[in-house]
């Protein structure tokens, strides 16, 4: 009876204790839950040494030294922004940094490396422009036996190479378009001749066409090329789209790619003339405030753009002939890549743009760990 009588005392307790707390829960009021932090983006192993080793340096080693940079252009955000970051870098140090703008005039380009030669710079960087026809230039940069960086190109004799991954860029807005389209209809790509990195962004997006190409674009994909003029862009592009939207009379135009965002807005004016916005998709190349208004705008359609940080491509350059300036040119790597964005104007920031290619530096044991999941064991 007592074993009885106390087990009923405990239940009763227990129920007591579940109601109590159920009361307080219901009249407390919940702590506001913080924003989870945006996880840090770990830095490579070579940004790490590069870092500890500038700041190894004498902090006044520039003075009396100057760096001539032989701007591609100066009236768009991202050059803008790349060359804010080279005297970011250099002038905190002492350096003189002198730039001569190009007006995306690749002759010009060449010329002010010239003066520089003749002025006796102590270092040049090489801010963006059409590579090829700079190769003559940066051969004059090595026989003059002046140390060199570049960015958006390869040259050779440069101590870096500094970029934003162009290839998995284009293969991503192929992606986008593919998605967008069905895997049907026609689509324009705008490039500009001969500058390699932009080559290499519509060249990789027209590679993802290859398996829906057809002569007729409403069984698969056909693609028209058109060459955009580089100091003209704007302009160029909306004359040539405008005129295949003319004679697009069965509306078999779905998608435009472009490899810079000027092309891209010259592209969006053409479309907002002809009422076509809504059922063209824009992808395009290249960050620029020019591109993220468009985007925003009502009567903008479907768009996305492979957006790059050119404040840290100018950075890596900086950093680069900074380094080589003092002795440190083996630790400096030959070809580094930025970081790359794709940036829509469906949705919110949390929304899916494209299936998005995942690049991870591993070992072979890290590597068979995360794929396998099982140990790596040793070889016999």
């Amino acid at each position: 009876m007592i074993k009885l009588a106390r087990t009923t005392l405990y239940i009763v307790l227990a129920i007591t204790l579940v109601l109590s707390a159920v009361g307080c829960a219901a009249k407390a009021t919940p702590a506001p839950v913080a924003p989870a932090a945006p996880a840090a983006q770990p830095a490579s192993q070579a940004d790490t040494k590069i870092v500890s080793a500038i700041k190894s340096l004498d902090p006044n080693r520039g003075q009396g030294k100057t760096i001539g940079v032989v701007a591609f252009f100066q009236a768009n955000d991202w050059n803008r922004n790349a060359l804010k970051a080279i005297k970011d870098n250099l002038e905190q140090f002492k350096y003189t940094v002198n730039i001569i703008d190009g007006n995306g005039d690749a002759a010009k380009m060449n010329a002010a490396v010239d003066t520089f030669i003749a002025n006796k710079v102590n270092g040049i960087i090489m801010a963006g422009g059409d590579g090829t026809a700079l190769k003559s230039g940066c051969a004059k940069i090595v026989a003059a036996g002046i140390p060199y960086t570049v960015i958006d190109m390869f040259q050779e004799g440069a101590i870096t190479n500094v970029m934003a991954d162009n290839w998995g860029g284009g293969t991503q807005l192929g992606l986008y378009v593919v998605n967008q389209i069905k895997g049907k209809g026609k689509v324009l790509i705008l490039d500009t001749p001969s500058w390699v990195t932009l080559l290499a962004r519509a060249d990789a997006a027209d590679v993802v066409f290859n398996p829906h190409r057809s002569d007729d674009p409403t069984k698969g994909i056909v693609a028209e090329r058109f060459d955009i003029d580089a100091g003209n862009a704007v302009t160029d592009a909306q004359t040539k789209v405008a005129a295949a939207l003319a004679a697009d009379t069965n509306k078999d135009i779905k998608a435009i790619v472009t490899t810079w965002n000027l092309p891209a807005v010259g592209a969006y004016a053409a479309l907002k003339a002809a009422g076509r916005t809504q059922d063209v998709v824009i992808a395009s190349g290249d960050t620029g405030k020019d591109v993220l208004m468009a985007m925003r705008e009502k009567e903008s359609g479907k768009w996305v753009f492979m957006g790059q940080n050119s404040y840290v491509l100018g950075t890596r350059a900086a950093q680069g002939l900074d380094l080589a300036l003092n002795g440190m040119a083996s630790i400096v790597p030959y070809a580094q890549f930025g970081p790359t964005y794709f940036v829509s104007n469906l949705g919110g920031a949390a929304d899916a743009v494209t299936d998005g290619s995942e690049i991870k530096l591993q070992s072979p044991e890290q590597h068979w760990q995360e794929v396998f999941g099982t140990a790596f064991g040793t070889l016999k």
